[in-house]
């Protein structure tokens, strides 16, 4: 099956008075290998694909969970003069459904996001303050973020991280560890740097999910020697294929996410205003997303889906689904003053428009 699957999802979120009406969802679906396309099953007709997916993937709300069982989410970044990312990374997570939210830090950054919320918690690691060939800082810091692994869901890597050396050499190390562990990792922002300078910290492991926009995105295909001459789809595809079959959701007017294989794009209407903190609202969102979809997969349910075999695909997908709906909502409300604030304060209604918790 190749080609366009010519499909529109409508789709709606609870906007509140200020924006009573209902927004549609057009999220277009190209043909995934090795995958019945959605378009031309029988069983899914017009249903919202979107709903459908939340749906299967999303935690039971029946009253029996323990704390921790919906989702523990680790967010790695920050530092003295970017604060705000890793809070909004967390706090998205928080919203759209994460029961327990861990960000390991620097020490710099550590007190002001305690300020932010006090949802989160915060861990110091690291500083950037470390003399010049600091090792025990970077021992340090990975045993602290390493010894936590075992108890996450996922793991969001480099929100306002910075490029410190040895902070970054820490990281690495703790990227291979959790790489180990198999557990999902979306890596974004000062995350992706590291990826440019080092592509086998990650190059065939399949749990990861790199979220470059245009620049980063540039970066990393010239770090790999990968010409710009064909089209947008073929180059993802290509830059996938080099790094071994990781999953890269491309940022842009139209999202395309591929894992070398299969292809997706999104290109849901948001809104116009481009504020900072929007990437790190969609890597927070895409790390609750992600560790769902990991854990529906392990469980084996619905392997006859749409999604069975792809659910890493779609969990970029429909986390990119949610924050555009979210900017919309946002913008409804507030216009040109649309901060990353205000997109957080839509996701939990628009998470809800999808995938109603009566339903679970």
């Amino acid at each position: 099956m190749a080609g366009w699957q010519g499909w529109h999802v409508a789709g709606s979120f609870a906007a509140g008075a200020a924006a009573a009406a209902a927004v549609r969802a057009l999220l277009r679906h190209r043909a995934l290998s090795g995958a019945a396309a959605l378009a031309t099953d029988s069983r899914w007709g017009e249903a919202d694909a979107l709903q459908q997916f939340l749906l299967h993937i999303a935690p039971k709300l029946d009253g029996s969970a323990h704390k921790g069982q919906a989702g523990r989410i680790g967010v790695l970044g920050g530092s003295k003069d970017y604060t705000g990312a890793p809070y909004y990374t967390g706090q998205a997570a928080l919203s759209v459904g994460a029961d327990l939210l861990y960000l390991f830090t620097a020490e710099e950054a550590c007190n002001p996001i305690k300020s932010y919320s006090p949802e989160l918690m915060v861990t110091p690691v690291y500083s950037a303050k470390w003399p010049e060939g600091e090792e025990r800082g970077v021992e340090a810091m990975v045993a602290a973020v390493v010894e936590t692994l075992p108890r996450l869901h996922s793991l969001v890597i480099g929100p306002g991280l910075g490029r410190d050396e040895a902070v970054l050499r820490a990281v690495g190390q703790i990227l291979l560890a959790a790489k180990e562990r198999q557990l999902p990792i979306v890596i974004d922002a000062d995350g992706l740097w590291l990826v440019t300078q080092q592509p086998e910290l990650v190059r065939g492991c399949a749990s990861v999910i790199l979220t470059p926009n245009k620049i980063e995105f540039a970066r990393l295909r010239e770090a790999l020697g990968i010409g710009a001459e064909g089209s947008a789809e073929d180059t993802l595809k290509a830059v996938c294929a080099a790094l071994g079959g990781v999953t890269v959701l491309q940022k842009g007017p139209v999202d395309l996410i591929s894992d070398g294989g299969g292809l997706l794009s999104c290109d849901m209407p948001g809104g116009p205003r481009r504020s900072g903190g929007l990437g790190d609202v969609l890597a927070g969102t895409l790390g609750i997303v992600n560790a769902w979809a990991s854990m529906a997969a392990a469980d084996g349910a619905g392997d006859d889906a749409p999604w069975a075999g792809q659910e890493r695909l779609w969990a970029a997908w429909a986390a990119c689904a949610i924050v555009r709906a979210s900017c919309g909502a946002a913008f409804a409300r507030h216009r040109r003053a649309t901060t990353a604030v205000h997109v957080l304060e839509e996701l939990g209604a628009v998470f809800e428009g999808h995938c109603p918790a009566a339903a679970l």
